[in-house]
């Protein structure tokens, strides 16, 4: 019955801090595939001595 009292206090709560946990894991793998580069480019080069 406590622990039921207990969900029902602070359940909301829990999910959200798990809801950011989860988003934010997810989020810096899905950065990571988008702009991995396994090479620079060479118009890079270019850009970065102007």
């Amino acid at each position: 019955m406590k622990l039921k009292n207990v969900f029902a206090k602070y359940g909301s709560s829990m999910m959200a801090l798990a809801l950011v946990a989860i988003a934010g894991q997810m989020a810096s793998r899905v950065c990571y595939y988008c702009f991995y580069q396994p090479e620079e480019p060479a118009s890079l080069q270019k850009l970065i001595k102007k």
